[in-house]
């Protein structure tokens, strides 16, 4: 049995962003190059698994992971007849990689009643993931409060990020946003601290580990961070 070519098909069935959709063909294709002279088998597959050995572990875990999800969308298409799967890698940790071991924290206290231009800080990063450099490109007219979504635009590239309905019904009614969004580096940090001891790095690791935790994927991910690389979340994903 040959391994059909349903890229574009599978593609267009699923959600993705345009950076994660290109990421997503990139693998697939070089799995479908892979497959040309061969037939789909488990064997082949773990042919293709060594193949790939030579890639860092995070990248070997994208391309199987990326693999896995084609075949069951064939599978389930009816485009094989056999659901084929291939065994994840398992990554040694290092010394370094066992010791870190982030917490998810909820943050209650960030989502009472608005009350300081910290706590408004403090929900943008928790909320967005954004830094202090993207807050103060900010307009209150990125917000649209009827469609409940957030518009930024970084180095040429638009994201849309979707508003959660508790950060809208705590900070819609703002009047001097952009007051804020003006102000230096130097002030957003001082009023993050009168409000937290954590730091805005510290709050825009916990956006990352709860979209972690509600399965984005590694692409996905970097597409919300307005990321070019997924360097700096690999570790998250180990």
């Amino acid at each position: 049995m040959k391994l059909p070519n349903e890229i574009d098909g599978y593609l267009a069935s699923r959600n993705f962003s345009e950076n994660t959709r290109s990421n997503y063909h990139y693998d697939l294709v070089s799995l479908q190059a892979f497959f040309e002279d061969k037939s789909l088998t488990t064997e082949n597959l773990e042919l293709y698994k060594i193949q790939i050995s030579n890639l860092s572990p995070a990248a070997q875990r994208r391309k199987i992971s990326s693999a896995n999800q084609y075949l069951l969308f064939l599978y389930q298409k009816q485009k094989v007849d056999q659901y084929f799967k291939i065994k994840q890698v398992v990554q040694k940790k290092s010394q370094t990689d066992q010791s870190y071991h982030p917490m998810i924290k909820e943050f209650p206290e960030f989502y009472g009643p608005l009350t300081c231009p910290g706590q408004f800080l403090a929900l943008l990063i928790l909320e967005f993931g954004l830094n202090f450099a993207e807050i103060q490109k900010l307009k209150w007219e990125n917000f649209n409060w009827n469609f409940k979504y957030l518009t930024i635009e970084k180095a040429g590239i638009k994201r849309v990020l979707p508003i959660r309905e508790k950060f809208a019904i705590r900070v819609k009614a703002i009047n001097n946003a952009d007051e804020l969004f003006a102000k230096s580096r130097q002030f957003l940090y001082t009023e993050l601290k009168k409000f937290t001891n954590y730091s805005s790095k510290e709050i825009r690791e916990q956006y990352i580990l709860h979209q972690v935790k509600t399965g984005k994927s590694i692409y996905e991910l970097a597409t919300l961070l307005g990321l070019t690389t997924i360097t700096t979340l690999e570790k998250y994903y180990r």
